[in-house]
């Protein structure tokens, strides 16, 4: 479903800024502008599935006598 037309050369750091990004971007339909919405929150997705991983394993690595 995403189609990589979200991928913008400046991303804004906050999600409600790159969220009111997307939302006030001109899409060609409606379902561009899901698509758009969709990949934002898959990527986002992704780095937090990520960043957990990432912590439990240095919390896993500190526990180790």
């Amino acid at each position: 479903m995403a189609t990589g037309t979200s991928n913008s050369p400046h991303q804004p750091i906050d999600t409600y800024s790159r969220l009111a990004h997307l939302l006030h971007s001109p899409a060609p339909d409606r379902e561009a502008l899901l698509d758009r919405l969709y990949e934002e929150l898959l990527t986002r997705e992704s780095r937090a599935y990520v960043a957990g991983w990432t912590d439990a394993l240095t919390e896993a690595r500190r526990s180790r006598p």
